[in-house]
């Protein structure tokens, strides 16, 4: 074996353990975002539900509200291990072109994305929740708070 072929397999090693670290450190940080989650160009429609607000299935066609309901599931970044499983408060029904659909549901602890649960790192369900009910709810909100 070269002596210059044995260096470089030195600096592979510890390259490889930096970067599990790393890996490890922004899990730990800000959780695992939800993955499979449908481009622009496929969705058709969205319904969204506030099951606190008791509000079923609004339904939005318009582009930017696509937009604004798929960048919200950005907020969802989960770890691993068992969720709460209390019933959802929000739940965003994606219908795409091909005639499927793709659903997430979440509370302040969990998310559901398609039937399989995830615990929610910190308070990514409340800022969710309070996020989606803004931008999609905001006339019942008012309602709400003047009864």
């Amino acid at each position: 074996m070269k002596a210059g072929n044995l260096k470089k397999n030195h600096f592979l090693i510890p390259g490889i353990i930096a970067a599990v670290i790393a890996a490890i450190g922004f899990v730990w940080i800000n959780g695992i975002p939800l993955s499979n989650i449908p481009e622009i160009e496929e969705v058709s429609y969205v319904e969204i539900s506030d099951y606190k607000l008791d509000v079923h299935g609004r339904r939005f066609t318009e582009i930017e509200d696509l937009e604004k309901a798929l960048n919200l599931t950005n907020f969802l970044a989960y770890l691993p291990g068992k969720s709460d499983g209390k019933e959802p408060i929000i739940e965003m029904e994606f219908h795409l072109k091909d005639g499927s659909s793709f659903v997430i549901s979440s509370n302040e602890e969990a998310a559901t994305m398609n039937g399989k649960e995830h615990s929610l790192k910190g308070d990514k369900g409340s800022v969710f929740i309070k996020v989606t009910e803004g931008i999609f709810f905001f006339d019942e909100l008012v309602e709400s708070e003047e009864n």
